[in-house]
């Protein structure tokens, strides 16, 4: 696992959690199959850049809140790095 995909990985645990809601919630409300985010939050798996903006929605934060505040990196879109 790269150093993004780590960090991303970390802030969608984070960004669930500060919510108080579960993965499977979280999961629900952004139509992405439950063991795919469990898989997206261990790092085992990224999401496209729809998921990411539908679980970001659903968090009710922007996407770049998953990459610091920062631009989408182009390494975690397409599994690159």
């Amino acid at each position: 696992m790269n150093d993004v995909v780590a960090f991303v990985s970390e802030q969608m645990a984070s960004q669930r959690a500060q919510l108080g809601i579960s993965l499977e919630e979280a999961a629900q409300r952004a139509e992405i199959g439950d063991e795919r985010l469990a898989a997206a939050e261990n790092g085992e798996t990224i999401l496209d850049e729809a998921e990411l903006g539908r679980l970001a929605d659903a968090y009710g934060i922007g996407v770049t809140a998953f990459f610091g505040g920062r631009v989408t990196p182009v390494q975690y879109l397409f599994g690159a790095g």
